[in-house]
């Protein structure tokens, strides 16, 4: 269900760059967004890169193409790893033309800078940025090829341009009654030159913006013919080879031999075993053949400089940090005059290294020729990969072509880095052919960059009428953003992206202090779908709850107090508190069950979610996910439902189950059977609520929806317990999920 309201000032980060702050809005009353019968697109999938030009199509830009039959290709920039951008982008784009949308198909978008993130000047999928970044680009996009065909409309019936509109894929006089449809104007059109300043079309002509559209990519997941990376290898290419890795087990570690060369090479189908600098890889044309040969390799693997390295030894130097520092200060709100504190309180929230366990391994394929380098991937960084391989393989960048794959089994932000790709090209060039290399789920886990344990310290300074009136916060992370964005400088000792959600909040407390040490150690950590709000919204959300049962408040009424004068936020907490029925004493209520409430404002989304629980000795059964979302404006309701939902469980499974532990040096989880995900059985009920605002900026969805979810747990836990919980996962406490 998807409500409008008005919206308020907004502050919204940028992804490396900047931050900008938006305000205004008017009610515009509640609405529902029936589902009509709208058709798919042409192509239920996205078409290789190129292939529209091959047939006959005529370029109006670089995102717009038609051929003479009517056949609109548009093309998809961003990756589709399940978080249905494919379905969602090229609708703006057709929305704003006015094509048929029967009669669109989609390709997927080579490498090349009119591709790139418009805000940013990066090709790359991630940050909750795809929707935020490309709607406005994308609606002057097709503007502009709209004024096009109208204008060569115009010269063809003698019709003032100002008389025409372009409607279902033709460009109509409606006075008169004629009309040409766009494959008769393209060529005519694709002469004009593209217009830099064209008009949009008012928000009450928009068909297909709004509205729940049948997913372009939900067929073919369906019925099985959907290509993610695993399975692609582009039309023409062959003599492709296939090439399993086995990296050394310990951090830093190398490879210096294979002790049974001879017997590994003897095997069936393998063409050559080739040591890198860290691994040993074997190429056969079929990947099973590559696999079972690794399997029997004996290597020799040089220890790397920190065997001892283990959890024990991890933590230690966490709880170190925290008592010790040093520390970079990077908030600092003082008011205007102090007052002095008559009580105060502290605690310490903590979880785990989480893998990003994407259920398609990493792989890549790769051909290196004198030519030029050419990969095709399921990659979230295109600009990342192109860079890299040009600096590993000493080429130039513009002679590195990166294509994404179709789709992608998973991303998360392990995408984002090139590692595997890197893999493929090294191995294409040893051998002289193409080379696909697919990591074993043991490979994929062992190499992941993980979310990066956090240890987050709040202490609140409260006066003598109970009101908080300072809260100083101190995390312990280590980096996030510096492998995705090498030119990061951390030598100020801050990483913006790990210090997300502590840099600004909507909850009003006179002074505020953030405090941050920038952790080194050699276990690799990245982006992580929450990337910083993850962390920092569980430990401040915990304990916000935890100060409104000190002042014997109800935790929803607490966060009111704190939100006071928000209204954007305020209508967040009523709808939740309308929808969950929190005035409503739960049945069982601290006697094995409880609801928890927690609200966040992360990626431009403002958003508050209740959990309830039922706590049977050591076993937790979610019962039910209540979350109220206002994303400011809402472009297809059922995808940004499932988007939310979907984050929920997906930290249901990540944070509340899994943790990577290690020892000797390295991880020692491989996978799914000690990395657990969620089964079906411990799902909770789920509902979920948008609230429109169309004044505000436009916030992001794939990596909103876990955020609350893991405090608002740990609360529910406590009001059924009286326990608190600070630490996940729940093995750390004893309890698993039911």
């Amino acid at each position: 269900m998807t409500l409008k309201q008005d919206g308020v000032g907004l502050s919204r980060r940028d992804f490396l760059i900047t931050s900008t702050a938006v305000a205004g809005g008017f009610v515009l009353g509640i609405t529902r967004h029936a589902d009509a019968a709208i058709p798919q697109p042409m192509s239920a999938m996205p078409q290789e890169a190129g292939n529209a030009l091959r047939t006959g199509a005529v370029a109006l830009t670089d995102w717009v193409r038609i051929t003479r039959d009517d056949v609109v290709t548009l093309v998809v920039s961003q990756a589709e790893m399940g978080q249905g951008i494919s379905t969602t982008l090229p609708a703006i784009l057709a929305d704003e033309l006015g094509a048929d949308w029967s009669r669109v198909r989609l390709e997927l978008a080579p490498t090349a800078a009119a591709y790139q993130n418009p805000r940013i000047r990066w090709q790359f999928t991630g940050n909750s940025e795809s929707s935020q970044a490309f709607f406005d680009h994308l609606r002057h996009v097709g503007a502009a090829a709209r004024t096009m065909l109208v204008s060569a409309a115009a010269s063809k019936l003698g019709a003032p341009v100002a008389e025409l509109s372009a409607e279902g894929g033709r460009v109509i006089h409606k006075a008169s009654g004629r009309s040409l449809s766009f494959g008769e104007l393209a060529e005519d059109a694709s002469r004009l030159p593209v217009a830099e300043r064209p008009s949009l079309r008012p928000d009450v002509e928009l068909q297909l913006i709004g509205r729940s559209l049948p997913r372009v990519d939900q067929v073919a997941k369906a019925n099985g013919t959907a290509l993610f990376g695993i399975d692609y290898i582009p039309p023409g290419l062959s003599g492709v080879l296939f090439a399993a890795v086995r990296t050394a087990p310990s951090y830093g570690g190398k490879a210096r031999a294979v002790k049974n060369l001879g017997e590994v090479k003897s095997m069936r189908g393998v063409v050559d075993v080739i040591i890198l600098a860290t691994s040993v890889a074997v190429v056969a044309p079929k990947y099973w053949q590559a696999k079972a040969a690794l399997a029997v390799a004996d290597i020799d693997f040089e220890a790397g400089p920190d065997t001892k390295l283990d959890s024990a030894s991890i933590r230690k130097h966490y709880l170190d940090k925290m008592a010790n520092g040093p520390v970079k200060v990077a908030r600092d709100v003082k008011p205007e005059s102090t007052q002095a504190a008559a009580s105060g309180f502290e605690a310490t929230y903590e979880l785990g290294f989480q893998a990003h366990a994407t259920l398609e391994p990493m792989n890549a394929l790769a051909h290196v020729t004198a030519e030029g380098v050419d990969v095709w991937a399921p990659t979230q960084g295109q600009d990342l990969a192109r860079y890299t391989l040009a600096a590993v393989l000493q080429r130039k960048p513009e002679d590195v072509r990166v294509s994404r794959s179709p789709f992608l089994g998973g991303g998360f932000g392990r995408r984002l880095l090139p590692d595997f790709i890197v893999d493929a090209a090294q191995l294409s060039r040893a051998v002289g052919k193409p080379v696909k290399v697919i990591w074993s789920r043991e490979e994929d886990m062992r190499r992941d960059y993980f979310r990066p344990a956090t240890l987050h310290r709040l202490q609140a300074q409260i006066d003598a009428k109970g009101q908080v009136i300072g809260v100083t916060q101190r995390l312990v992370s280590p980096t996030i953003l510096k492998p995705v964005f090498p030119p990061l400088d951390l030598s100020n000792g801050i990483d913006p992206s790990a210090l997300e959600g502590t840099l600004h909040t909507r909850y009003r407390v006179p002074a505020w202090r953030t405090e941050f040490h920038l952790l080194e150690t050699p276990v690799p950590t990245s982006v992580y779908r929450t990337t910083g709000f993850g962390p920092t919204i569980f430990g401040l959300e915990s304990f916000i709850d935890e100060l409104a049962h000190r002042a014997k408040v109800d935790p929803l009424d607490y966060r009111r107090r704190l939100l006071a004068q928000d209204a954007r936020a305020l209508r967040v907490l009523a709808e939740i508190e309308k929808r969950s029925g929190w005035s409503r004493k739960l049945p069982g209520a601290g006697h094995g069950r409880g609801r928890g409430v927690a609200f966040t404002d992360a990626f431009g989304t403002v958003l508050a979610q209740v959990v309830e629980v039922t706590v049977t000795g050591s076993k937790v059964k979610v019962d039910r996910i209540v979350t109220v979302a206002d994303p400011g404006r809402i472009l297809d309701p059922k995808i940004v439902d499932a988007g939310l939902e979907g984050g929920a469980i997906w930290a249901l499974s990540s944070v509340v189950k899994g943790e990577i532990t290690f020892d000797r040096g390295g991880p020692v989880q491989t996978n799914f059977h000690e990395y657990d995900l969620l089964r079906l059985r411990e799902a909770p009920k789920f509902e979920t609520y948008l609230l429109e605002s169309t004044g505000s900026a436009m916030g992001g969805i794939g990596e909103v929806g876990p955020v609350a979810t893991v405090p608002a747990l740990a609360n529910a836990l406590f009001a059924a317990t009286g326990k608190r919980l600070r630490t996940f996962p729940l093995a750390r406490s004893g309890l698993a999920l039911a």
